[in-house]
């Protein structure tokens, strides 16, 4: 089959929904030459800090735009490459360089990638994909040395697709995003700069499409689906015909579950359900309050740590808590104290590699190894909550000594902002992730000593089930559903029903459509997913009958399997979908 003749689907990973139909245009990177003529050391310097300063000021620029029209988390990816193109610890190696007779150009390559290396070598796929940053910042500063200009897609004529080897920021940060329909990587993962971007604007994306450069042309039609992570080059008529009825459908969808937001979120028979949102960034709370979150169930403080050559300190935290809580207003905002260890890698704390991190140093662990970190978080935290209604929330606790301490401590700094002459706020409800078996089986304790529990269900799974939720060889294993894992969660619920306190759930089960009803017959409170889930669960919850969940709750009890449990659950979905067909 011929380039011009590919009609057929290539697979890769779907990293942002959605569908688009739209003319291709392509980008490929020409080779850097690494081989020219020294000028000199003076010479060759100039050359360098010449470009190393034009780029920083693009940079500064390109950030205070990215601020303005997406977001400052957005944003932040440019800021991070404007300190590293002021940063010493890179700039002197690579003059250093220059001075043993190299080109500007071959220095930069030579120290750059030996960063990349480093990051390159990590376990932590977002460390990885920061790799990416590194190699951006190097192409640029090589093209501006040696005279090569960058792309310019800041003013699309049409809706286009954009494919590539991967999408650097620079370029995405310079492009017409309103005339960008689609993007499609060659390389690339979820946790990279243009994924997250997509993911940010809605815009479909796929990743790892190999080989796809091999057939792409700009001018090609091309359709994407960026939820299956399929590409189709040069589509036929029936392909094109398919996709346009989709993205008619989705467009019905999309207008169907807005109205929806407007909606009460109750049960069928009038019981009001909870719904808040897990945000990994400030940038993201816009988007959660959009799709319908009454609150923020979950933002993980660590985004502030990740992908840093140095620890932010409790200025910058304040700005970033202050931030969420301000644009919530009334609404409850949960922040999650420091989860740092297991998969999640700071290179600024030099912790040393463990054989197994999810069992190790970690979250409320590294804390009290470390506290002056989490002294400093904690201030930063007091400090915001006269902002709004801040409900702190401590990771990874196992015993009740853990959280003593953790209590503890929140309450010296309270004591210390007070002497300072600091407003804080009287009351700040103080919870715990439930996540660990321990912790769950002895519900009725911690709940004397909580405001609020909120289930981790990601870690519980993988502790009570011993299966590493990242590793494929056994992914098999990992299950919602699995009964020891549904006994724990109604154990921690009852135990904080019993003790007055609210039980809400952050992990990846509160946004499950199988396992809503159950939740609901279990007697959750709350519910925090992602943004992207609000609207299907406020769907799906309007069309649920809260006695029937109780009764399904109780059908689980004599199951024995997971999958006969998920048998049950997808019996029940598929009755009350009938039941809506036949009302409309």
């Amino acid at each position: 089959m011929s380039k011009e003749d590919w009609g057929e689907s290539m697979q890769g990973t779907g990293v942002s929904k959605g569908l688009c139909l739209a003319k291709v245009i392509v980008l490929k990177e020409s080779p850097i030459p690494l081989d020219g003529t020294w000028k000199g050391y003076e010479e060759e310097k100039r050359l360098f800090l010449s470009a190393a300063k034009d780029i920083y000021e693009k940079t500064r620029t390109l950030a205070e735009k990215t601020r303005q029209s997406i977001g400052k988390e957005e944003a932040a990816i440019f800021e991070a490459h404007c300190s590293i193109l002021r940063d010493e610890e890179l700039i002197r190696p690579i003059v250093e360089e220059m001075q043993k007779g190299k080109t500007a150009v071959r220095a930069v390559e030579e120290v750059i990638e030996g960063h990349v290396r480093t990051f390159q070598g990590m376990e932590n796929e977002y460390m990885r994909q920061r790799a990416g940053d590194l190699l951006d910042l190097k192409v640029q500063l090589q093209r501006c040395i040696l005279g090569i200009s960058m792309p310019d897609l800041s003013e699309l004529k049409e809706d286009v697709v954009i494919i590539s080897r991967d999408i650097p920021p620079s370029v995405t940060g310079s492009m017409d995003l309103d005339h960008v329909a689609g993007m499609v990587m060659e390389g690339g993962g979820r946790t990279s700069h243009t994924s997250i971007l997509a993911r940010t604007l809605e815009i479909p994306a796929v990743v790892g499409v190999k080989g796809i450069l091999d057939y792409a042309k700009t001018g090609v039609l091309a359709a994407v689906d960026g939820e299956l992570g399929k590409v189709y080059l040069n589509p036929s008529k029936e392909t094109c015909r398919e996709f346009r009825d989709k993205i008619a459908r989705e467009k019905e969808r999309n207008e169907e579950r807005q109205r929806l937001v407007k909606l009460p979120c109750r049960t069928e028979d009038g019981q009001e359900i909870t719904l808040y949102g897990n945000i990994g960034t400030p940038g993201e709370t816009e988007r959660a309050v959009r799709c319908g979150a009454k609150g923020i169930g979950l933002l993980r403080s660590e985004f502030l740590y990740l992908s840093r050559n140095r620890i932010p300190q409790e200025e910058e935290q304040y700005q970033a808590y202050a931030g969420v809580l301000e644009a919530m207003g009334d609404a409850p905002v949960i922040i999650r104290t420091l989860d740092i260890g297991g998969d999640k890698e700071v290179p600024a704390l030099g912790l040393e590699k463990e054989e197994n991190p999810f069992l190790g140093l970690r979250a409320i662990r590294l804390c009290r190894a470390e506290q002056e970190l989490f002294k400093t978080q904690i201030r930063a935290l007091l400090r915001a909550s006269e902002k709004g209604n801040l409900h702190i929330m401590f990771p990874m606790i196992s015993s009740l000594e853990e959280l003593r301490w953790a209590k503890e401590t929140v309450g010296q700094c309270r004591e210390q902002l007070i002497r300072e002459g600091v407003a804080v706020k009287d009351k700040i409800p103080m919870g715990i992730m439930v996540e660990i078996p321990s912790t769950a089986v002895m519900a009725e304790a911690f709940a004397e000593e909580c405001d609020f529990f909120s289930i981790g269900t990601n870690d519980l799974i993988q502790y009570t089930l011993a299966v590493d939720r990242g590793n494929d060889r056994v992914s098999q294993l990992y299950s919602f559903y699995h009964p020891s894992v549904l006994r724990l969660i109604r154990h921690a619920i009852e135990g904080a029903h019993e003790k007055g306190i609210l039980c809400g759930m952050c992990g990846e089960a509160a946004g499950d459509k199988k396992m809503i009803p159950l939740l609901i017959g279990l007697g959750l409170d709350e519910f925090s997913m992602s943004p992207g889930s609000l609207l299907d669960a406020r769907k799906l919850i309007r069309r649920l009958d809260s006695s029937e969940c109780k009764a399904l709750a109780g059908q689980i009890t004599g199951l024995k399997t997971a999958a006969e449990i998920e048998q049950l659950l997808d019996g029940y979905l598929k009755k009350k979908e009938e039941e809506h067909e036949q009302e409309l």
